[in-house]
């Protein structure tokens, strides 16, 4: 008897697999085994037969495991490969026949859906899953892991397929994570796969919360006037001061970033205070606003001592005069080994009235230290120099844990030669 292997009368494979169809008896005498195509066509092709970079897609080989019979082999297959194939046979004497129907599906793929989407504020927008797949899939959509129903007036199906889906009256509260979910169904298989996609929604620049409107800084200062918006696309920066963009310079940097701009100016004459103007503009919109950049008073240069020197750490008293309208809010304290540059300093930030504590200094060591004061309007000069070394580790306990070992070690050893001599 002939039979085919795998069995049925049906056989489903994906395109772009390959795999094959084993066709062998088990009588005494089985002669002429052969394949025949959809169109009746023979498959005469072995492997072996042909150069090996000619070996067609569908071809035959010799059949598997010592069996009697031909095994049909498909590469790379195609939606053209579909159809019946029929392996034929006489078999002891008895021309014999067996049939199978295969049957070429494609697989879901996503391969021309941006990850990455965008909707526009405040008018209806799509976002697109391009899923390819036959059978042609259904499609179901979720947002923040929540499905999404079309019985709202929020989101509707594109007109040009279900592939796509409507959002009506964006807002930026439909920004977040969408995911297409593509459901493949037959008789033969099922299938389901999903897409995870960005979507963002592009909207003019808004300003963020708690920024400062006024600054201050003196002659010789520098001082930070910083603007912040989002906006997508990001928003475009420029400062202006009495109707004229301002540009770097020696005394103006501009440090831009994605939702961020911050003029640095060293305040070189009296001119430079006054009113600046940010602007942050995208394509769908333009914000301005006006900082305010008054003269303010330097603040005095502090005083600074040691008041305790420990093993690793320095204990500091801080003290500035305070200007009651612009009081002292910090102080900044570099520290350097003796002998070194100051450009190798360390430095440490304080809050006024915070413990004034320089820690993991190394023991026995002399350091040089210098404060300056900060208030609203910038830092002080510097402080004189102050010198204090740090105290040396005392040995005094590991000697005596040295010791104490070294009587247990002579003890331990006095008793083993007891032992060695009774």
């Amino acid at each position: 008897m002939l039979s085919i292997t795998p069995s049925g009368d049906e056989q489903s494979v994906f395109q772009g697999d390959s795999f094959f169809v084993s066709c062998s008896s088990e009588a005494t005498t089985v002669q002429r085994v052969m394949w025949t195509g959809p169109e009746g066509q023979q498959i005469t092709d072995y492997k072996g037969s042909v150069p090996y970079n000619e070996i067609p897609r569908i071809h035959v080989e010799d059949g598997r495991s010592g069996h009697k019979g031909v095994d049909l082999v498909f590469e790379n297959i195609t939606r053209m490969d579909r159809g019946n194939y029929t392996c034929s046979a006489n078999v002891d004497g008895v021309e014999e026949s067996r049939t199978f129907q295969l049957f070429v599906d494609k697989r879901l793929s996503f391969k021309n859906t941006p990850a990455v989407q965008y909707l526009e504020e405040g008018v209806s927008s799509k976002i697109r899953c391009d899923v390819e797949g036959d059978p042609a899939p259904r499609i179901k959509w979720r947002f923040q892991t929540r499905d999404i129903a079309y019985t709202n007036d929020k989101y509707a199906v594109s007109p040009d397929g279900p592939s796509g889906l409507i959002v009506h009256n964006v807002t930026l509260n439909d920004a977040g994570e969408y995911q297409c979910m593509a459901l493949q169904l037959s008789l033969r298989h099922s299938d389901i796969k999903e897409f995870p996609i960005s979507v963002k929604v592009h909207h003019m620049p808004m300003w963020l919360d708690d920024q400062k409107v006024q600054a201050y800084s003196y002659v010789t200062g520098e001082v930070n006037l910083t603007c912040e918006a989002e906006a997508e696309p990001h928003a475009n920066f420029t400062w202006i001061k009495e109707g004229e963009v301002i540009t770097p310079s020696d005394s103006v940097q501009i440090f831009d970033d994605d939702h961020k701009s911050i003029l640095q100016l060293t305040v070189t004459h009296p001119e430079m205070f006054g009113d600046y103007v940010c602007k942050a503009e995208n394509k769908l919109g333009t914000l301005e606003r006006v900082i305010i950049l008054e003269k303010g008073a330097k603040p005095a240069v502090p005083t600074a001592k040691v008041t305790h020197a420990d093993v690793n750490s320095l204990h500091l008293a801080l003290s500035a005069k305070n200007y009651p309208e612009m009081p002292i809010v910090a102080y900044r304290v570099q520290y350097k080994m003796a002998g070194d540059d100051w450009k190798f300093a360390h430095a440490m930030e304080f809050v006024k009235g915070d413990k004034y504590i320089i820690n993991g200094l190394a023991d026995d060591t002399l350091y040089v230290l210098r404060a300056s004061a900060k208030n609203v309007a910038g830092y002080s000069d510097f402080s004189e120099e102050v010198m204090e070394k740090t105290k040396k580790v005392k040995f005094d306990s590991v000697f005596a844990s040295c010791n104490a070992i070294g009587s247990s070690a002579a003890i331990l050893f006095s008793l083993v030669l007891s032992i060695i001599f009774l």
